[in-house]
């Protein structure tokens, strides 16, 4: 491979470790550079296959593509990944080395999305995280190309083990994070933990551990509501954490007891769109009934990073206001709204004032002083 500067693709590698906005950029750094359209960085929530990806990163070059794929089921038919697991390769392997000739123009991906995307060859490698996860990273190369030799692979492991620690500290960084959130809620006397689509659970604070009268515990770091009908809502609402609008839902669960009910409230997960893996990550956070209806700025600045002028917007987007009105309560400019309030999208992780008034309507409210 000549021309390509592969230390400074390196650095680049290692600065997206700690600079998760530059990913898509990287990824399409290593794809041209090895003669590919684009690339792919994908993970799961476990470290056995179930068939669902939870979490994806693309170059731009291949999003639109990506995209589709992971609407369709294909990952749960497709024998790409169980093949790719099976072969427990330390390196990048093309799909010449998975499937016999045959086999792949049978495979569900190879007939009904690589083909009909304008594609022909793919290459992948595949990294355990010591938290649980499998990484993959996958590149395709347009109908037309040569598949992806030996002496391509060869080029491409040289970046894998960089490509493996950069993407691991992420993961921890992200785990980090979702323990920060957690306690947080905790010091407010909040029950709460983070979870995935699965179900697994991923950080968990004292007080909900404690909360054995409504969850029951689960093998493999999963959990279930005690009451059957709660348990429901939950999986509809986990169901639906990676859905385009962050669906957010709050329902009743009864105690063992049956003296009393705690209202359980499921967040996405702040700052996903900001994260390494845009994953299906929710906050699961338990109130009592009782709970104040005031809003509490300080809960939203410490969940969302937020300044105190982005809480004051988004107390005002909690609240219905429009850009106008918020503008005039506070005596700025509409300009000035309209640009704290693309900053409070950015940090939620929400896509307009709508899904981020959802999302602020289902936190707790709290009898804290603004």
């Amino acid at each position: 491979m000549t021309g390509i500067d592969f230390e400074q693709i390196v650095d680049r590698i290692h600065e997206a470790a700690t600079v998760p906005e530059l990913w898509p950029d990287v990824l399409e750094e290593i794809a041209h550079a090895a003669g590919a359209h684009g690339m792919v960085m994908i993970t799961t929530d476990s470290d056995q296959w179930s068939g669902v990806w939870n979490g994806v990163v693309t170059s731009p070059s291949i999003r639109e593509a990506f995209s589709a794929f992971l609407r369709s089921d294909l990952s749960s038919r497709t024998e790409t990944t169980p093949r790719l697991l099976a072969l427990d390769h330390p390196g990048f392997v093309g799909e010449h080395e998975a499937f016999s000739p045959e086999e792949w123009e049978r495979d569900p991906y190879r007939v009904e999305w690589n083909k009909k995307w304008g594609f022909e060859h793919a290459c992948a490698t595949a990294v355990r995280s010591p938290s649980g996860e499998i990484i993959v990273f996958h590149m395709e190369r347009l109908a037309g190309r040569p598949a992806f030799s030996r002496q391509d692979l060869d080029f491409l492991d040289r970046f894998r083990p960089h490509l493996a620690r950069a993407a691991l500290l992420s993961t921890r960084w992200r785990l980090t994070r979702m323990r920060a959130a957690t306690e947080a809620l905790s010091l407010v006397g909040l029950p709460a933990l983070a979870i995935a689509r699965s179900g697994r659970v991923l950080a968990a604070n004292a007080l909900i551990e404690g909360m054995t009268d409504v969850l029951h515990w689960l093998p493999k770091d999963r959990i279930a509501i005690r009451d059957r009908a709660a348990d429901t809502l939950l999986r509809a609402g986990l169901a639906q954490l990676d859905s385009p609008d962050k669906a957010v839902c709050s329902f009743a669960a009864r105690r063992t007891s049956d003296l009393d009910r705690v209202v359980l409230h499921l967040v996405p997960m702040p700052g996903e769109a900001r994260d390494l893996f845009d994953g299906a990550v929710g906050l699961l956070v338990a109130t009592p009934v009782t709970a104040s209806q005031a809003p509490s700025l300080a809960l939203i600045r410490g969940l969302f990073d937020l300044t105190p002028s982005e809480a004051r917007v988004a107390r005002g987007i909690a609240q219905g206001q429009t850009i106008g009105d918020i503008a005039a309560h506070h005596g700025l400019s509409r300009e000035t709204i309209r640009t704290q309030i693309k900053a409070v999208l950015a940090k939620t992780g929400t896509r307009n004032q709508k899904s981020a008034a959802a999302l602020f309507g289902a936190i707790p409210k709290l009898p804290l002083k603004n």
